[in-house]
């Protein structure tokens, strides 16, 4: 009887009702000691959905937060294209897919007068909620600093300047900025320590801007950036990305590499800017195939339209 009577409780929790009750015996024999067992499991069992249902309820309050902030970085960054529909002395395009929720990749391009674009590319050091502040903070300093019709190696020195100052979770930036005056052609960049974009001339040819020689943003507080000069010719573009391109990884654990994205650059000129940013990265997330995408991803496109030939 004491035996049928387990049964039938067992029978009840395993139905999912944890309050049924256990019959109890004062003997210590093995029915005794079984029947405490279930007892115990059964306050075991309680306490681990009451501890799953808060752990559950505090993942999604997070999983919505993150939701909320990827909105809020994505609204920071300019997304609807062309953004100068009045201007056809030049087309840019970009596009950002972050590895999370969140990420610390960023780009942005403004006006500085009539005449001179300012544009920039980002990438922050780790990933996630961290990385995305820093980016945010990094693209209103830049923006800032930019405002006041400074060059572009005086902006990085003084953005490095701000983000090196205070900087206790040792973060760093790589950063590339350009100023293009769209009547003549003539881009002034400096780099600090990212990935230098390519100049693709309208005959195919193609080449990496020569480097500035500058490091990370945030690194150290006094370095020195210098600024370059390249001009370009009516149909010549910039193809801008971050490493989260040429370093995204198969499941073969091959890079995606340069030497790939070189090769794809003369294809790729013919084609509209926005075009070019959607076929790069669907070319990207093809080669990766199922593998995690490990990195934030960032292309951006400009193309000069004006000149002699405007």
């Amino acid at each position: 009887r004491p035996l049928r009577a387990l049964t039938r409780a067992a029978g009840g929790i395993a139905g999912g009702n944890l309050d049924t009750s256990i019959p109890q015996r004062r003997e210590q024999d093995e029915v005794g000691r079984l029947a405490a067992a279930f007892t115990g499991m059964q306050v075991s069992l309680k306490q681990h959905i009451r501890d799953l249902t808060e752990t559950t309820a505090a993942k999604e309050k997070i999983e919505s937060e993150l939701r909320i902030a990827h909105d809020i970085q994505m609204g920071i960054l300019p997304k609807v294209f062309p953004p100068f529909p009045n201007h056809t002395e030049f087309e840019i395009c970009a596009a950002l897919e972050p590895a999370k929720e969140v990420g610390g990749d960023l780009y942005d391009f403004f006006f500085l007068d009539e005449r001179h674009l300012c544009f920039t590319i980002g990438d922050v050091s780790g990933k996630g909620v961290p990385a995305s502040l820093f980016m945010a903070i990094t693209q209103t300093l830049v923006k800032t600093k930019a405002a006041q019709g400074l060059a572009p190696n005086t902006v990085l020195d003084r953005v490095n300047q701000d983000l090196a100052l205070d900087n206790p979770s040792l973060m760093f930036v790589t950063l590339f900025m350009g100023i293009l005056d769209i009547e003549t052609g003539e881009v002034v960049y400096a780099n600090g320590g990212h990935n230098l974009p390519y100049v693709v001339r309208r005959n195919g040819e193609y080449f990496a801007l020569p480097g500035t020689a500058g490091m990370a943003l945030g690194v150290m507080e006094d370095f020195v950036y210098q600024s370059k000069a390249v001009t370009l010719s009516h149909g010549d573009m910039l193809f801008m990305f971050t490493d989260g391109v040429t370093e995204a990884v198969n499941e073969q654990e091959e890079l995606y590499s340069e030497a790939r994205l070189e090769k794809d650059l003369p294809r790729l000129y013919g084609l509209p800017v926005d075009k070019m940013v959607r076929e790069t990265m669907a070319g990207v997330h093809a080669f990766a195939g199922k593998a995690p995408q490990a990195d934030d991803i960032t292309i951006m496109v400009l193309r000069f339209k004006g000149g002699e030939d405007h």
